[in-house]
């Protein structure tokens, strides 16, 4: 298999921000720690070939899993979480034409209005009901409903797009857009009184859907696509695999489950808490984890496979290394079957922050490791 190296990648191909160029699937909803997808589309060009296929075990918002597919590859997604996997599988099965998306809105709303009183809003956490006009709330509770019973993942995706922000064009009172915390200080109800009145649903959906589609490339529904939910330490592809790209956690650098815990709390996940002990894990689990993983990457991928890892800078106090040399160690000295190809280490700039004035992970490193 004849590849690029990445010893020949030149940074530029992923400078800047990606957000005016990318298809607009990658921006149904937010989602911490994402891959930017040029980076994404990078390291699928050079490690893969037209036809192969690429396994993402931690799939995440689906960033790798969809460019993966617009390069014209084989595609097996996979992540634990619900959240990540409804945005995965959005990304990777969506409708057709934003008119096909309008049908089924149609539908919806003539069921939400059937069945929008049956849910007592005394029964929602308060947590969540201090987010929300009543009116609101019962109208996304209904739709969500409604949504989750008929698999209509994408317009469910959509609408988890919408939850929180303080723009007139989505559902929750003055909120952050990625992680949910009010913003009742900066924007307080004596001085902001509209921001807390009710907001219909359908109308700010409608507008979601239509940004969704506004730049999509010719997708071909002919290849194979995948999507799982399942624990990536048992997770194996249904066939052999001629690349393994993904992002693991970075030992607890982020939650998962606490930072998306109000799009959980409607996917069904009453305890984030729980939730975060499993996809985002201690150091001592993830090292538990990605052993795990590369043991079972291993025999998946085909001769001239290829594992590329996007990692954090993570310090691993069991091991005294940084988290790069750590799962190096773990492939080539204890597991064997892998060499290292090639790394490369970048500094994360502030722009692809979530949060400003994080402090967790300052760089990546992608490490490619190849099959002996």
């Amino acid at each position: 298999m004849l590849l690029k190296s990445l010893a020949k990648i030149e940074p530029r191909e992923w400078t800047g921000s990606a957000a005016g160029v990318e298809t607009t699937l990658h921006q149904l909803s937010p989602y911490i720690g994402k891959i930017k997808s040029t980076i994404a589309a990078s390291l699928i060009s050079r490690f893969t070939r037209k036809g192969d296929s690429v396994c993402d075990p931690f799939s995440g918002s689906g960033t790798i899993a969809l460019e993966a597919w617009l390069a014209g590859r084989r595609v097996t997604a996979n992540d634990s979480s619900p959240y990540a996997n409804l945005l995965t599988r959005a990304k990777l099965f969506p409708y057709a034409s934003v008119k096909h998306a309008f049908a089924d809105i149609e539908d919806v709303a003539k069921l939400a209005d059937k069945t929008a009183d049956k849910f007592d809003l005394r029964r929602v956490p308060l947590w969540v009901r201090q987010f929300f006009h009543p009116e609101t709330l019962r109208e996304i509770l209904t739709w969500n409903s409604i949504l989750s019973s008929r698999d209509l993942y994408f317009l469910r995706s959509c609408l988890m797009g919408i939850l929180h922000h303080q723009r007139p064009g989505f559902l929750s009172f003055p909120s952050s857009h990625t992680v949910p915390y009010l913003r009742r200080k900066k924007f307080p109800r004596s001085r902001f009184p509209r921001l807390y009145e009710y907001r219909s649903l359908r109308d700010r959906l409608e507008r979601k859907v239509s940004r969704a589609f506004r730049r999509i490339p010719d997708l071909d529904t002919n290849l194979d696509r995948a999507c799982f939910r399942e624990d990536a330490a048992r997770f194996i592809p249904s066939g052999r695999v001629d690349a393994v790209i993904t992002s693991p956690p970075y030992m607890r650098q982020l939650n998962y489950g606490r930072d998306n815990r109000l799009r959980l709390w409607l996917l069904g996940v009453a305890d984030w808490k729980r939730l975060d002990e499993h996809i985002s894990p201690s150091e001592k689990n993830f090292l538990t984890l990605i052993r795990s993983c590369l043991a079972l990457w291993r025999p998946t991928l085909l001769p001239n496979g290829r594992c590329v890892l996007i990692l954090g800078d993570t310090w691993s106090r069991l091991y005294d290394l940084s988290l790069p040399d750590v799962v190096e160690t773990i492939a080539v000295a204890e597991l064997g079957g892998y060499t290292v190809e090639c790394r490369y280490c970048e500094e994360i700039p502030m722009l692809r922050r979530v949060r400003r004035g994080y402090c967790g992970s300052q760089s990546e490193t992608i490490l490619v490791l190849a099959v002996k």
